[in-house]
């Protein structure tokens, strides 16, 4: 018996299969692709809009106004471009990222249930930080599940390390934000700036071809 013999011709082809698929973000989701540069803008303008309802003393629906508003606008985009997908075959055994985001939202909505009569001994700027920093929290969670669920969908390991970048710079701005004074006056602008510059960062690195 030869050593060819021994070889599994139909994993060795599922498995090239695979292989051949591997492939970034860039590649299969063309257009999608863009969404880093738009909502790094959309990011932008919206925390803008929280850092002037806390700087120019404006009520405090200005933060859900601005949020709501600017991410809507990010929303339609995607769905604009949705039929664009280059969206490969799955099964059940596939992670449902929705089921994964409504997991990370409930646990937030269970967080901020628990924590809202605490707030009412928080300074205005303390209490819109601390609401802040939470979302921002489940926010960056959220990046790291997605960059562990692009595995199973065969996305290349640097596409999936900007996720878990972004994921972890997030949950470590939630942590600090609290604490620090200038973040407590300013965090809302800085994180904007800041996730700007990590979008543009991601857009230029990801849409090179070997990602260096």
């Amino acid at each position: 018996m030869t050593e060819t013999d021994d070889v599994d011709v139909d994993a060795l082809e599922r498995d090239i299969a695979q292989i051949k698929e591997a492939m970034g973000l860039h590649e299969r989701y063309p257009t999608q692709f863009r969404l880093w540069l738009v909502y790094g803008l959309l990011v932008l303008l919206a925390s803008f809009g929280s850092q002037a309802v806390v700087t120019f003393d404006l009520p405090g629906w200005g933060h859900a106004a601005s949020w709501f508003g600017f991410m809507g606008l990010g929303a339609l985009y995607s769905w604009y471009v949705g039929e664009d997908y280059n969206h490969p075959e799955t099964g059940d055994d596939y992670p449902d990222t929705g089921v994964q985001f409504l997991g990370i939202a409930g646990y937030l909505v269970v967080v901020l249930a628990v924590v809202t009569p605490t707030l009412e001994t928080l300074t205005p700027l303390e209490e819109s930080a601390t609401l802040f920093a939470l979302v921002i929290g489940a926010v960056g969670a959220t990046y790291v599940v997605q960059a562990s669920t692009l595995k199973a969908y065969r996305i290349r390991a640097r596409d999936r390390y900007t996720f878990y970048a972004g994921g972890l710079g997030m949950l470590a701005y939630a942590a600090v934000m609290v604490h620090v004074p200038l973040l407590l006056e300013w965090g809302y602008a800085i994180f904007g700036v800041g996730y700007a510059a990590y979008g543009i960062a991601a857009y230029m690195y990801l849409a090179t071809e070997d990602g260096e």
